[in-house]
């Protein structure tokens, strides 16, 4: 079988039985955003890692040097959050053309530099290698968290809610405008391209979530709404129902759409790279967690969606027709 029939996922199944040799300190090996270690005094630690390589995560001439360090560290940022935990430690290896300019690594190691500085991550080494031709970098992260507040995919159970931590599709508006699969007006397209170029973790929400312990599943969205929340469910052993006219759009979203013809919700459901969380909520703490967040503070928060014991993703319209959807997004090597 190639890669390309049995893509990212199928691989990742192929291969996770026996990793783990010794149980002892693993509490989460492969199967969430985060592998989990301890716990140590109550507390555990979190390690995660990205891998970025140009022309596939990234197109050189579409991002600047400091763009792309912000961004390979926030995608990393990003899985702590989704843990619930705070990021601690930063590893960072890259495979460098060697006819690339000194310069070009320099800025874009001021843009990692920068966002680690906001988070109060420490940058504690890494590798450098040659590379052929292609600039390609891996970004590590430690953080940790209390062992009881941390907030796996699996935990999700019939009856949840399904909440979302923001408006999602404009990181891949952001992406089909570099493409030039969409051609909007100069003034429209900066708002899309800063959302995909420099994403926000939302460290801040999964901290609130965590120690609030309403969750009872959590996952960032990298990609796609569909294909994350399909994940949840594997890992839950459930299924999901979403509510059509709830999937929150931004006004700038739905403006484009209508300018440049195409449906919004397309992007939403399985475009990707939109770095918010997706959590679900026993139905008896809903009212809890929206008060938590009435004031949309650190971030809005929308509820999407329950958890059924029926498997499958589907969505239901204003009118109560069903719909079955396949949980469809990025995936390398098919995709």
């Amino acid at each position: 079988m190639r890669f390309k029939e049995i893509g990212e996922f199928g691989f990742i199944d192929s291969i996770k039985e026996q990793c783990v040799i010794s149980l002892g300190g693993v509490i989460k090996g492969i199967g969430d955003d985060c592998a989990v270690f301890g716990p140590y005094s109550g507390r555990v630690l979190l390690f995660t890692t990205d891998m970025l390589v140009e022309d596939i995560h990234f197109l050189r001439d579409t991002i600047t040097p400091y763009q792309l360090g912000w961004k390979a560290v926030a995608v990393n940022l990003s899985d702590i959050a989704a843990m619930g935990g705070k990021p601690l430690y930063c590893l960072i290896s890259l495979g460098i053309p060697v006819e690339m300019n000194v310069a070009v690594i320099q800025d874009f190691y001021k843009g990692m530099k920068d966002i680690c500085e906001h988070y109060r991550v420490n940058i504690v080494g890494g590798d450098t290698v040659a590379s052929p031709d292609k600039l390609i970098m891996n970004v590590s992260l430690i953080g940790d968290a209390k062992e009881d507040e941390v907030i796996y995919r699996s935990g999700a159970r019939p009856g949840d809610k399904i909440y979302l931590t923001g408006n999602i599709g404009d990181s891949c508006a952001g992406l089909k405008i570099l493409k030039k699969e969409i051609s909007p007006p100069r003034s429209m397209a900066g708002y899309f391209l800063k959302v995909h170029n420099e994403p926000n973790p939302l460290i801040e929400t999964g901290r609130i979530l965590a120690t609030s312990r309403l969750a009872s599943s959590m996952i960032d969205l990298s990609d796609g709404l569909l294909s994350d929340l399909g994940h949840i469910c594997e890992e839950s052993g459930v299924g999901a129902l979403l509510f059509r006219s709830k999937i929150p759009l931004s006004s700038e979203l739905k403006l484009l759409a209508s300018r440049a013809n195409f449906n919004p919700l397309d992007l939403a459901l399985s475009g990707g790279e939109d770095y918010l969380l997706l959590l679900t909520v026993p139905e008896a703490k809903s009212r809890d967690l929206e008060l938590l967040f009435k004031d949309e503070r650190p971030s809005p928060l929308y509820l999407i969606g329950e958890i059924t014991e029926q498997e499958g993703i589907r969505m239901v319209s204003d009118n109560g027709s069903v719909e079955k959807l396949d949980p469809k997004g990025f995936n390398h090597f098919m995709s």
